[in-house]
């Protein structure tokens, strides 16, 4: 499936209709914010010479149920972080109602989305469907001028168990930021969580599927894989356990160019002292990586009572210039 590329980083325009979530599982109806609505003013991080891109978990986004309360709020602040960080790709996590998700993309001029449920997704509805309308599902949002997706299945899904029933998200893109044509793969991520032993070993098991499958499928193509891994890299979140991704922090072709915040000792959620959502690279796309520039981009500095307004996770960023860009 092809997405038609647009214009890159204009103005970030803010639309006056947002979503508010009805009750159940119906998808949210348009909503006209007060006439004194301001959009919450987040600060650029990313740049026209540069393919800039981030992992956010959107906390139960779109469900009712669970997470944050004001399922308005909740939307109009996650537009305002898309819209005010001006990055190339969003991988997300928690996405729960489709609606909610199609209202953001439609807030944000210039980008457009795929969630893994979605019918160009090869698998897509077979394996993410255990719970209907409450799925938390990974997705995609990204500049329509940045990249063209040109395919997307879900993958490793005899290793269901290890991913806690969330196999990984592959989608097969051409980046052409600022000129730059470029095959590559992106992979998004939602691991087991929890920090006891069994968990730990299950994300273990799923590190390790995923580093023979990419090895096998994708010995040369650039590859991010980019989301939630429940875990940190440099040591577990299980007490006493190395890593469960040990594997790609060893491996000579993959490098974590998030590691480097969890060295420094930096969080990525809100209450918790670890960085857990990470950005994984081969060598080929960490070839391009722009030392410094991973950060845990703490966007409650803007946004009040953001853990209980918007999400318990920081969106992560990393940046890349591309050869030809």
């Amino acid at each position: 499936m092809l997405f038609q590329v647009f214009r890159r980083h204009g103005p970030a325009l803010l639309p006056v209709l947002v979503a508010s979530a009805c009750g159940g599982s119906d998808s949210p109806a348009e909503l006209r914010p007060p006439d004194d609505e301001t959009p919450v003013e987040i600060p650029a991080r990313g740049s026209a010479a540069t393919f800039d891109v981030a992992t956010w978990n959107l906390d139960w986004f779109g469900d009712t149920g669970n997470g944050p309360s004001d399922e308005a709020l909740q939307l109009r602040n996650i537009r305002d972080v898309v819209a005010g960080a001006d990055l190339d790709l969003w991988a997300l996590q928690e996405v729960v109602d489709q609606g909610a998700f199609d209202a953001l993309v439609a807030a944000v001029p210039g980008h457009t989305g795929l969630v893994a449920d979605d019918p160009s997704v090869e698998g897509g509805p077979e394996w993410y469907r255990d719970f209907g309308d409450r799925e938390q599902k990974v997705a995609l949002i990204w500049r329509t001028d940045a990249l063209t997706v040109e395919g997307a299945r879900i993958i490793l899904t005899g290793e269901d168990h290890a991913f806690a029933g969330r196999p990984p998200l592959e989608v097969r893109v051409r980046l052409d930021p600022a000129g730059a044509d470029i095959e590559a793969v992106i992979v998004v991520l939602h691991a087991k969580a929890s920090d006891d032993a069994p968990s730990r070993s299950r994300r273990e098991t799923a590190s390790r599927a995923l580093e023979a499958y990419l090895g096998a499928t994708w010995p040369i193509r650039p590859v991010w894989v980019l989301g939630d891994f429940n875990d940190d890299v440099d040591t577990s979140i299980t007490a006493g356990a190395a890593s469960p991704y040990a594997n790609f922090v060893g491996a000579p072709d993959w490098s974590f160019p998030t590691g480097a915040l969890s060295l420094q000792g930096l969080s990525s959620t809100v209450g918790f002292d670890d960085v857990i959502d990470h950005h994984l690279v081969s060598d080929e796309a960490g070839a391009w990586y722009q030392a410094g520039s991973a950060e845990a981009f703490r966007v409650d500095q803007w946004i009040a009572d953001y853990g209980s307004s918007t999400t318990d996770h920081y969106p992560v960023l990393t940046r890349y210039a591309l050869p030809g860009g």
